[in-house]
């Protein structure tokens, strides 16, 4: 992709993704008492949120001086389970959350993937790659939880 203003759309709609997946996990960490789904929620948010403030970096790069931002990766760490706590008991919405956040997940992914395949910088390329990589580790986690939910 090498239309800078194409680019700067794009990642002004990432944005917008990014920020509406961080306001989905966040209502549902609230709305469920399940501690492993209020960990995994949250985890989610946190590196929702990373990708959001990551784009916003290299929007204003782009926007400011047409460079590419380096982006290695989150750091942030999903917390272990607790000692005792049960794996299993969303309820029904709870069950739905994770669904919708599966779909989410999805969208990411292949927005990402869409992403990098327009970008001829390779810098950009590889920042766009490694967040597709999380929302496809994000998609990951949350299928093995909704296994464990369905039963």
């Amino acid at each position: 992709m090498n239309d800078r203003k194409e680019m700067l759309d794009a990642i002004m709609r990432a944005l917008e993704l990014e920020k509406e997946t961080f306001d989905f996990y966040t209502r549902a960490e609230q709305k469920t008492f399940n501690p492993a789904g209020k960990r995994i929620f949250r985890w989610l948010a946190r590196t929702e949120e990373e990708h959001y403030l990551k784009l916003t970096e290299l929007f204003n790069s782009l926007d400011q001086g047409g460079r590419w931002v380096f982006y290695g990766g989150t750091t942030i760490a999903l917390e272990p389970d607790g000692p005792g706590e049960k794996q299993v008991g969303f309820d029904t919405s709870d069950r739905e959350a994770l669904e919708i956040a599966m779909d989410i997940e999805k969208r990411g992914i292949a927005y990402f993937e869409e992403l990098a395949k327009k970008t001829s910088d390779p810098a950009g390329r590889g920042m766009l790659e490694t967040l597709r990589d999380e929302e496809k580790e994000h998609l990951r986690i949350i299928a093995e939880k909704y296994k464990t939910v369905k039963g």
